[in-house]
């Protein structure tokens, strides 16, 4: 194989990477005036070593090979009882009362 030839597989390799390397940025680059824009939400603040661990309890679960070959992840457990449907539509109106839910199909 010619010098050339590693040469463009070396660059394209590189460059296919790219995308990846900035979608993991809290600011990427925009066709706007500002020329970026700004997604917070992308910030991870947890350190990587918490989420290793994490990860290494949840495919410790009987049911990680099920979900891993569905590609989604798996349903959170059950934190405690449920509410009942009148709970929950009174917390509703009280939020949409107090300006947390915007106006539209949530709105009652």
């Amino acid at each position: 194989m010619s010098t050339q030839k590693l040469a463009l597989i070396a660059a394209f390799a590189v460059l296919s990477g790219a995308p990846l390397a900035v979608s993991a940025e809290i600011i990427h680059p925009a066709d706007t005036e500002k020329g970026y824009v700004s997604h917070p939400d992308h910030a991870n603040p947890r350190p990587r070593a918490e989420v290793r661990a994490e990860l290494e309890a949840a495919m410790k679960s009987p049911r990680w090979d099920f979900w891993a070959r569905l590609g989604a992840p798996m349903p959170a457990t059950s934190t405690g009882p449920g509410k009942s449907r009148d709970q929950v539509r009174n917390e509703a109106v009280a939020a949409n009362r107090a300006g947390l839910i915007p106006r539209g199909e949530l709105s009652y």
